[in-house]
């Protein structure tokens, strides 16, 4: 995992934002001169790093009892591994589909809404359908504003 350097973007910085933008270039530029295995490697590990830090820049910012990661990168055994230990670290529960679900966006959905019909959780059925759902309503007010959301 350590057999390329790599960067990782926004590491120590104080806010919770993503950006692979300079790991993705770094990684473009180094293509060929290292073996598949390595580049591959190394790049997991820097994203790994990259999504450990925002999150616990993120959980610094917050009160939780629990650390949620679902969908695709919840299948990535690292970042499933480093997040979970991440949770442990400060003392909160770790929450995660089984394997088999995290690779299916339909299987992912359905879970979600299964896991809020069990807590009680019902939307009307004349709710609009909208091809942009932000997870958090206020986060459509700063899009385009400038503001990080």
């Amino acid at each position: 995992p350590k057999a390329v350097p790599l960067p990782r973007p926004l590491v120590g910085s104080a806010e919770p934002h993503f950006s692979f933008a300079g790991l993705k270039s770094d990684v473009a530029r180094k293509a060929g001169q290292y073996p598949v295995e390595d580049m591959a490697a190394s790049f997991q590990q820097a994203v790994v790093d990259c999504l450990v830090d925002r999150t616990r820049i993120a959980l610094g910012k917050v009160q939780a009892s629990a650390l949620v990661v679902a969908g695709g990168v919840a299948a990535n055994k690292a970042v499933r591994g480093a997040l979970e230990a991440l949770a442990a670290e400060h003392g909160l529960r770790f929450v995660a589909p089984p394997l088999w679900l995290c690779t299916d966006n339909a299987a992912m959905i359905a879970w979600a809404g299964a896991e809020r019909f069990a807590a009680g959780l019902t939307d009307p059925l004349d709710f609009p359908a909208r091809p942009r759902w932000p997870l958090d309503p206020e986060a459509e007010k700063v899009r385009g504003a400038g503001v990080k959301a």
